[in-house]
C-alpha cells in the first residue's frame, strides 16, 4: 500500500473555488481501480490550509490515477488557487512483514513500527 500526503495553502479568495475543484476529485479518485482513500482536510488552525491524504494498492494504481484526465483537470486550475507550492511526501508500507517471534520475556511484545 502506499499513503501519500500532500499539503495545500490555498488563497483565501479562492478558497471555495478549491473547494469545489477538490470535492471532484475525490468524487473521481474515489471510483479508480486500486484506491483505497482519498479525502481532504481543513487545518484547525489555518483553515486555508488543507490536507489530502490518499491511499493506493499499490504503486501502478497511483500512477494510473496521475495519468486521468481529472488530474490533468485538476492540475490545470490548482495553480491559480494557491499561495505556495504544494509539499507532497509519499509513504509505502512494507508488503510482507514477518510474522512476530515468539517472546522469550515475560514482558509483552511491542507492537510492529513503521519508519518513513
Amino acid at each position: 500500500m502506499i499513503m501519500v500526503q500532500s499539503t495545500f495553502h490555498l488563497r483565501p479568495e479562492s478558497k471555495d473555488d478549491a473547494i469545489r475543484l477538490m470535492k471532484r476529485m475525490v468524487r473521481k479518485s474515489r471510483e479508480e481501480e486500486g484506491c483505497l482513500s482519498y479525502e481532504y482536510y481543513e487545518g484547525i488552525t489555518d483553515p486555508n490550509q488543507v490536507i489530502l491524504l490518499q491511499e493506493w494498492e499499490n504503486a501502478d494504481c497511483l500512477e494510473e490515477h496521475y495519468q486521468t484526465e481529472h488530474m490533468e483537470q485538476f492540475l490545470g486550475r490548482l495553480g491559480e488557487l494557491l499561495e505556495s507550492p504544494v509539499s507532497t511526501r509519499s509513504y509505502m508500507a512494507p508488503q510482507d512483514q514477518e510474522s512476530p517471534k515468539p517472546s522469550l520475556s515475560d514482558e509483552p511484545p511491542k507492537p510492529e513500527q513503521t519508519i518513513h
